[in-house]
């Protein structure tokens, strides 16, 4: 619809011609008035009751926000400025829901290293470092990390990861590899301070290391994007969500 307005809004003009809808007054109202009702469209699909809220409504938001975001880009200056406001609220959506949806992978997948240092966290605020083995002895703190942690362990797990969210976000969406660049930063952040953790209260070494992780985590993504490209040349894989776009 967007890209009809804008062959009306050029016809008969020159080729270099660029029409500045933000001053059409009564085009910019309706405009605007259909992103606005676009996001609340799609505030209220993430928010019903069959929506699975742990992830699915994240998953909702964030590919949605993050396809307008891309889809009114494309289509040059003119569309960027008369939806600035809505492009910024839309990457405001985008970064929150992929943060919660993130935030869910890593406790899903790392259930027992996230519940270990969440309580090493807890503790160590009441009581320093120095007594955390107290409450959480150093034998079940190491048996733990030895077998949550392992580097074949990591490589397992983070490959699972990957698998999941190629199923859960759409190929044809483009947000896969923006939001696994995004979940790396957050793999490094978060062991990084179970490092710190481990370091400070046990003065024990966290194997593989928050750089270790980041490497495997790249490697999950290529040697997965590769397996796909592969699968893909001799099978067609059906698109798995229907944008709705304004």
């Amino acid at each position: 619809y967007l890209d009809h307005v804008l062959i009306c809004c050029k016809a008969g003009r020159p080729k270099d011609y660029t029409p500045n809808l933000a001053k059409i007054k009564v085009v910019s109202y309706y405009l605007q008035k259909m992103a606005s009702a676009l996001f609340a469209s799609l505030n209220e699909c993430a928010e019903r009751e069959t929506t699975d809220q742990q992830y699915a409504a994240n998953v909702m938001r964030m590919e949605n926000s993050y396809f307008f975001t891309q889809g009114i880009k494309q289509r040059g200056i003119e569309l960027t400025t008369l939806y600035a406001k809505q492009i910024t609220g839309a990457s405001v959506i985008c970064k929150q829901s992929t943060d919660a949806y993130l935030g869910w992978m890593i406790k899903r997948e790392f259930k027992a290293m996230h519940s270990l240092f969440s309580n090493i966290s807890r503790i160590r605020k009441d009581v320093g470092d120095a007594d955390v083995p107290i409450h959480v002895p150093r034998a079940q703190f190491v048996r733990t990390l030895q077998k949550e942690s392992s580097k074949e362990i990591m490589k397992e797990k983070i490959g699972v990861v990957y698998a999941r969210m190629e199923k859960h976000l759409s190929e044809s969406g483009g947000l896969l590899p923006v939001a696994w660049k995004a979940l790396v930063k957050v793999l490094y952040e978060w062991f990084g301070r179970w490092e710190k953790l481990s370091t400070s209260c046990y003065k024990f070494i966290l194997e593989p290391s928050a750089i270790d992780v980041v490497r495997i985590a790249k490697s999950a993504s290529g040697s997965s994007s590769a397996a796909s490209s592969g699968k893909r040349t001799n099978e067609s894989r059906p698109e798995k969500h229907k944008y709705v776009s304004i």
